[in-house]
């Protein structure tokens, strides 16, 4: 049997209209090139909440945007009080700009609670379950403020009342 494509000799350039293998590479690189810019800007990082009293008690907040054009991303909110417990909530359409409040709840509760503010949004991070649900109305008192979780000087981190 007769081959019908033309042999083409190893330094003959690539055609410039991007056909064949040489083609398929070149695209292969300039998407390799475009991924960063794709990718550049959008917010990935955490910020940790570690309670003085009790070492093994913390709360990591942990954001992620898909997308650079985005203005909303998810919050992994998780709690861990070792050895007792560990668990979280993802919470999906978190505004990029929205501001995050930590309090200790007041005794009143059944179990002892963080409340986690966020925008016009409240959270119980249960201290014995480490279970994460959101309030369905505003509670009357979110207790002692112990801080925010914010960018500063370009990191998020947890920034203690009066600190």
């Amino acid at each position: 049997m007769m081959n019908t494509l033309p042999a083409r000799a190893s330094s003959d350039p690539p055609s410039p209209r991007g056909g064949g293998a040489g083609g398929e590479g070149r695209r292969a690189v300039l998407g390799l090139i475009a991924l960063p810019l794709l990718l550049a800007g959008c917010v990935n990082d955490t910020a940790s909440y570690r309670s003085e009293a009790e070492e093994e008690l913390s709360v990591v907040l942990a954001r992620r945007q898909d997308w650079f054009w985005q203005d909303t991303g998810r919050l992994a909110v998780t709690v861990s009080h070792l050895p007792q417990c560990q668990g979280g909530l993802e919470i999906k359409d978190v505004p990029l700009s929205a501001d995050y409040a930590l309090y200790a709840a007041p005794p009143e509760y059944p179990e002892p609670i963080l409340i986690l503010e966020i925008e016009d949004r409240h959270f119980a991070l249960g201290l014995e379950s480490c279970r994460v649900q959101e309030f369905d109305e505003t509670p009357p008192d979110l207790g002692r403020r112990l801080g925010t979780f914010a960018e500063k000087e370009g990191k998020f981190s947890f920034q203690p009342a009066g600190g």
